[in-house]
């Protein structure tokens, strides 16, 4: 589903600012022409992911943003530590914590008209939508980006401080600067480079991102879950009622009632 027509000028704006940005920029005409069969899917995740895919193979890189998520990574942990004694001091407070997991998706490769802030400042932005979801004793984590993975990992902590036991989720393939799943951190990975949301048959899901959220409102339905990210475009500005890049915690139904589930 695409909530609006905007949604798939964001993935012209997305696939070609990847050609252009990883070295690519003879192969806009290639590109374009893809978009054009893309632009027809149903899913705009589906549609996002395979897109990715084919400017990966265009490229000949597995992971063309390999080397960035390093950087990222490395940005992500020296804000963690700070994140970590931010959250000893109060306590693991679970509020607090979902507040800067929320803050924390800060950090974007090509939403179209998105300008970030530093990781560093971002966190501690309070959230214009705040839902509080009684959450079960264990759930799935699905992770979003590599930088704010690492605050992902503090935010982790607090929960199993709370006795909560996470389950960090995510794709086994590459997508955007999005983790891959580490085994050695314990990750479940689902199949390909689509979001997570949609092998996830039961349970309880705690999902960071917008993609993630959109995925939600594709293949939620029934499923309880905490969706966590910041409103990053002018359609999800506009249709939750926030100013844009204001930080949301909300509850899938919720969503789904906001933002249609059509």
């Amino acid at each position: 589903m695409w909530l609006e027509d905007e949604c798939k000028l964001c993935l012209v704006h997305s696939r070609t600012s990847d050609i252009v940005r990883l070295g690519g920029a003879a192969l806009l005409p290639k590109i374009l022409i893809y978009l054009s069969q893309a632009l027809e899917r149903r899913s705009r995740s589906e549609a996002f992911a395979e897109s990715f895919k084919a400017v990966a193979s265009m490229l000949e890189s597995p992971d063309p943003y390999g080397d960035y998520k390093k950087r990222l990574a490395e940005i992500g942990r020296e804000v963690a530590a700070i994140v970590e004694r931010r959250l000893e001091e109060a306590g693991w407070d679970l509020r607090l914590a979902m507040r800067i997991a929320a803050a924390a998706n800060i950090i974007d490769s090509n939403v179209l008209g998105y300008r970030p802030r530093k990781l560093e400042s971002a966190i501690w932005d309070e959230p214009a939508i705040e839902e509080r979801v009684e959450l079960p004793e264990r759930l799935y984590y699905v992770i979003d980006n590599e930088g704010e993975a690492q605050i992902d990992y503090v935010v982790m902590e607090a929960l199993r401080r709370n006795g909560i036991t996470p389950v960090p989720v995510a794709r086994s393939e590459p997508y955007e600067i999005d983790v891959i799943a580490d085994s050695r951190r314990g990750f479940l990975a689902t199949p390909g480079n689509i979001s997570p949301i949609r092998w996830i048959e039961e349970g309880f899901v705690l999902a960071k991102g917008i993609a993630n959220a959109e995925a939600y409102l594709e293949w939620g339905a029934g499923k309880p879950a905490l969706l966590l990210f910041r409103a990053k475009c002018d359609v999800l500005s506009r249709r939750l009622g926030v100013e844009k890049n204001a930080s949301i915690i909300i509850s899938g139904e919720s969503l789904r009632r906001l933002l249609g589930d059509n």
